[in-house]
C-alpha cells in the first residue's frame, strides 16, 4: 500500500509551497470566505494566484530596468 493511501493524502500534498501558493494562502485567509462555496473559493484562488504571479512578473521587469536603463 503507497504512503499516500495510508495517510490518507493525495500524491504532492506534503510538498513544499512555491511563493506563489503561499501568499495565495495567505491572502486569501484575511478575506472573509463564509457563505462562498466551495467552487467559488476555488476559483477565488485560482484569480489570486494569477495576479500574484503577474505583480512578480512585473516587479521583476521593474528592477531589470532600473539595472540595465534603456539608452537614450
Amino acid at each position: 500500500m503507497s504512503d499516500a493511501v495510508k495517510n490518507d493524502t493525495t500524491p504532492g500534498e506534503n510538498e513544499p509551497l512555491n511563493k506563489y501558493e503561499a501568499l495565495t494562502i495567505l491572502y486569501l485567509q484575511k478575506q472573509e470566505l463564509t457563505g462562498m462555496s466551495p467552487e467559488e473559493v476555488v476559483g477565488r484562488y485560482i484569480e489570486v494566484h494569477d495576479r500574484i504571479k503577474k505583480e512578480f512578473a512585473h516587479q521583476k521587469e521593474v528592477r531589470r530596468r532600473r539595472l540595465n536603463p534603456l539608452p537614450l
